[in-house]
């Protein structure tokens, strides 16, 4: 989509289009409040990812790609339990993002070092089932040489983008600190690293049965970024990359699934069924323009904001969606 290339080496934005959704102008307001924002995100400097190293997007992607770099640099932008974030980039379906961290890196220390931060939510209250699109997520000192964090189909764990984000600049909630900031953490220990420089995300696609495979892209589909962060910045003593425990991997290698006693046991993720567009009914395909239109038409639930919430909202009310699940 627009003039941002498949594939980015670069930490600069391309030409601008600030102003253009993927249908028609953004508000004025809007643009304004985003270029604040971004303003803001381009400051900050250290324990946060500084610059985007390669993107290479999947099928439906499109949201966010004319704001890179700046739009995953910086602090997250969470909205809490109920609602996600629209300050991201969609990978798409099996899509796939590097980012790098300029000293201070990320360092092993107590607990969990890195936090991943996505735009998942809780549809239909907080105790309601959470709307997430999934990602693998590996990471490496050199920028070649990765390591992959295990992961589960069936529990979700080692999984990026399944824990609603809390943590936002205006609302004092300490990004650094994983039992309040909201996202996924990950300990380099898992790894065996003592630091990493760089964090590669790739959107889980089919591998992993997740919400988010239910639903058209409409230029939003797959894993939503929306920052990475270090919990432990530091310079490390030793910057000589640990190459010995980082085997050389390909992105498009087989993620490691978690190691367990033997016998080993299969895996079966649970198939979710897939709604085409053409199975929506027309109340939601409108809505979903109304909300790329950012119309006011499009706050379904009436709470004065239009969110993704508002889509959730009109599947479930709709003879689109039935199933008890959703």
């Amino acid at each position: 989509m627009g003039p941002f290339p498949r594939c980015v080496h670069a930490n600069r934005r391309p030409a601008a289009t600030l102003g253009r959704t993927q249908r028609g102008l953004r508000p004025l307001w809007f643009v304004l409040g985003l270029a604040a924002t971004l303003a803001a995100r381009a400051t900050v400097a250290g324990p946060f990812a500084d610059a985007v190293v390669a993107f290479h997007p999947g099928a439906g992607a499109g949201y966010g790609q004319d704001l890179l770099p700046e739009v995953v640099l910086g602090p997250p932008r969470g909205r809490g339990l109920l609602e996600g974030s629209l300050d991201v980039v969609s990978l798409g379906h099996g899509g796939e993002i590097v980012l790098r961290f300029d000293p201070p890196v990320a360092c092993n220390g107590p607990g969990p070092d890195i936090l991943v931060f996505e735009n998942p939510f809780h549809a239909g209250g907080v105790n309601g089932p959470v709307f997430a699109e999934l990602a693998f997520v590996a990471v490496s000192q050199d920028g070649v040489h990765f390591a992959e964090f295990p992961w589960d189909a069936q529990s979700w764990r080692g999984l990026a983008g399944k824990t609603p984000v809390l943590s936002n600049p205006e609302n004092g909630i300490d990004p650094l600190d994983p039992a309040q900031a909201g996202g996924d953490a990950f300990d380099l220990d898992e790894v065996g690293l003592p630091w990493i420089r760089f964090v590669r995300i790739t959107d889980a696609g089919d591998r992993v049965a997740d919400p988010g495979n239910r639903l058209p892209g409409g230029g939003m589909a797959g894993f939503d970024l929306d920052a990475v962060a270090a919990v432990h910045p530091c310079a490390p003593e030793n910057p000589s990359p640990t190459v010995t425990s980082m085997p050389p991997q390909s992105p498009t290698n087989t993620p490691t699934r978690l190691s367990s006693p033997s016998p080993t046991p299969t895996f079966t993720p649970r198939v979710l069924p897939t709604v085409t567009p053409t199975e929506l009914c027309p109340v939601v395909l409108g809505l979903m323009d109304a909300i790329f239109d950012g119309q006011g038409a499009a706050d379904w639930n009436n709470d004065g904001r239009i969110s993704a919430a508002d889509l959730v909202a009109a599947i479930r009310e709709s003879a689109c969606w039935t199933r008890d699940e959703f």
